[in-house]
C-alpha cells in the first residue's frame, strides 16, 4: 500500500500585504498634502462687532480652499484597499486550506462584516467563508463589530464597511471642522462691566462661519479681544454617529485620524486571524 503525501504550502499573504501597503501610500499622500496646505496658513480670523455692540465675533475666512474632491478620492482609495485586504485574506486562507488549489467557491468569498450574530451566520450560510475550517471561522466571528466597540466612534469595521459601501454610489463626505482652544476673553473700558457669555461654534464650518462670539448684556461699545484666538481647522469625514442621542458633531471626525484607526484595526484583525492558521 503506497503512502499518500499531503503537501502543505505556506499561507501566502503577498496580495494582502500589497493592498495594505497601497492603502498606506494613499493615507501618507493625504497627510503630506494636508500638512502642506496647513503650512500655507490657508485661513484667518476676522473680528466683527454688531451694530449695537452686543455681540463680538470671530469670523473664519478661508483664504485657500482645499482640494476636497481630490482628497475625497484618495481617502476612498485608501479605504477600498483596506477592505480588499480583508477579502484577500479570506481567499488566501481558503486556498491554503485547499492545498494551494483555487477554491471552488472563490466567487463568493469575502470577509463578513456584520453588526450582530444572526447576520454573521447568514453571511456564512451564503458562502462568504466558503469551506474555511471552524477554528478560523470562530476567530473571524470573534472579531466582528458587535464584539469590538469603540469609545468614540461606531465599531471600526462597521465604519470601514459603511464608507466603502458609500463610495460605491457617491463621493464620501469631507467637510471643514473647527476645534477651538486658547484663553480668550473680552475686555474694555466700560464703567459698569457687562455680563459676558461665550458662544462657541461646534461642527462643520465654511468661509464666513462665526467660530466664536461673546455677547454683552447690556450692549457695550469699545470692547475687544484681549489676545489672539487659537483655532485649528481640520478636514473631517462623515462616518455615522456612535449613539442616536450623541451630539451632531459625533458623526464626523478628522479624516486622517479615522484612516489611521481603520488601518490599525484592519492590521489587528489580519494578525489575529493569521495567528490561528496552523
Amino acid at each position: 500500500m503506497g503512502l499518500v503525501t499531503i503537501l502543505r504550502v505556506n499561507l501566502d499573504l503577498t496580495s494582502v500585504r500589497a493592498k495594505l501597503a497601497r492603502s498606506q501610500e494613499h493615507a501618507q499622500t493625504m497627510k503630506n498634502e494636508m500638512r502642506s496646505w496647513m503650512d500655507r496658513h490657508p485661513y484667518s480670523l476676522l473680528q466683527k462687532v454688531n451694530s449695537d455692540s452686543s455681540r463680538y465675533s470671530l469670523i473664519l475666512r478661508i483664504n485657500e480652499p482645499p482640494p476636497f474632491q481630490r482628497w475625497t478620492l484618495i481617502a476612498a482609495d485608501c479605504i477600498n484597499n483596506m477592505r480588499s485586504a480583508l477579502d484577500y485574506l479570506i481567499y488566501a486562507i481558503a486556498r491554503y486550506e485547499a492545498g494551494s488549489q483555487s477554491p471552488s467557491d472563490e466567487d463568493k468569498l469575502a470577509f463578513p462584516i456584520s453588526d450582530d450574530r444572526s447576520r454573521f451566520d447568514q453571511a456564512v450560510s451564503n458562502g462568504k467563508l466558503g469551506k474555511i475550517s471552524d477554528p478560523i471561522s470562530t476567530v473571524i466571528e470573534s472579531l466582528q463589530p458587535y464584539h469590538r466597540p469603540h469609545p468614540d466612534l461606531p465599531p471600526l469595521l462597521s465604519v470601514l464597511r459603511t464608507l466603502n459601501n458609500t463610495d460605491k454610489h457617491r463621493l464620501l463626505g469631507l467637510v471643514y471642522g473647527a476645534v477651538q482652544g486658547g484663553n480668550l476673553s473680552l475686555v474694555g473700558d466700560s464703567e459698569i462691566p457687562p455680563k459676558v457669555d461665550a458662544v462657541a461654534h461646534h461642527g462643520e464650518v465654511e468661509d464666513g462661519t462665526e467660530i466664536l462670539a461673546f455677547t454683552c448684556d447690556p450692549p457695550t461699545p469699545n470692547m475687544h479681544f484681549d489676545r489672539g484666538a487659537e483655532v485649528s481647522v481640520v478636514i473631517a469625514i462623515w462616518h455615522g454617529k456612535r449613539l442616536p442621542s450623541g451630539p451632531d458633531w459625533s458623526g464626523r471626525s478628522d479624516v486622517v485620524a479615522v484612516l489611521t484607526l481603520l488601518s490599525e484595526e484592519v492590521r489587528e484583525v489580519i494578525y489575529s486571524v493569521c495567528a490561528k492558521v496552523p
